[in-house]
């Protein structure tokens, strides 16, 4: 579907890319995600700091842990209860932390993957083709300590780009996989006299594929393929 859009600069920058030829095509935007379950991991997380802040402030639980290992260096009943106090601490501590740290890296994950389906979508890939693109792309990924995702190279190394840093952007991956996965790229159909550019005759260039690529594809990119006229060739 396709609508009339006189001015394009009155639509928000993400959707700017989609207006050719004043017409907005709807069916090429990816579908919204879904952020319910962020707001569900915060609200935990919140709660999670609540409850620990009846124990008081990090300095009082350090100074806690603190006595309670000293006590324990001393030998008889006291030693022993502080250490089992100080074991079961501890524990709860450490078993909180690692659940917070695996809701703090799902939240990381989802973010970064919410991000990159919107430049691929700038990018031009088939809707259909977004969700299996982004995720097979999510291996590209790192993250640092503040939760800044790092694009990486294929082969692991940090990938150079157009970020503040020279390092790569979420962008320029979408950019770099709409080169190498062009059979899920929508014709951009620019250029005079009704020719697209790359066409032949006025007629666009159907993407074609080796048919070891086409096996290797998921079920979702080869239905973006199929749908843009794509052909697999032996």
């Amino acid at each position: 579907m396709k609508i009339e859009v006189t001015d394009a600069t009155t639509l928000p920058t993400w959707m700017q890319g989609h207006v050719s030829e004043g017409h907005l095509d709807l069916g090429a935007l990816a579908p919204p995600e879904d952020v319910s379950g962020l707001k569900t991991a915060l609200s935990k997380e919140r709660g999670n700091a609540a409850a620990y802040s009846k124990y008081g402030s990090p300095d009082d639980i350090d100074a806690r842990f603190a006595e309670l290992t000293e006590k324990a260096k001393g030998n008889g009943k006291g030693s022993d209860d502080a250490q089992a106090k100080l074991d079961a601490m501890k524990t709860d501590y450490e078993g909180k932390l690692t659940g917070a740290n695996d809701r703090i890296s799902k939240m990381m994950q989802r973010g970064a993957s919410s991000d990159l389906k919107a430049e691929l979508a700038k990018a031009g890939f088939i809707s259909e083709s977004i969700d299996d693109i982004a995720s097979s792309a999510m291996g590209r990924l790192k993250f640092t300590e503040d939760g800044t995702a790092q694009v990486m190279t294929s082969d692991g190394k940090p990938m150079i780009g157009s970020g503040s840093d020279h390092g790569a952007t979420l962008a320029d991956l979408a950019k770099e996989l709409a080169t190498s996965k062009s059979y899920a790229v929508r014709d951009a159909g620019k250029g005079g006299g009704g020719k697209p550019a790359g066409s032949q005759g006025g007629t666009p260039d159907k993407p074609t594929v080796t048919r070891a690529t086409f096996d290797a594809m998921s079920q979702g990119e080869r239905a973006a393929h199929s749908k843009s006229g794509g052909a697999v060739k032996d």
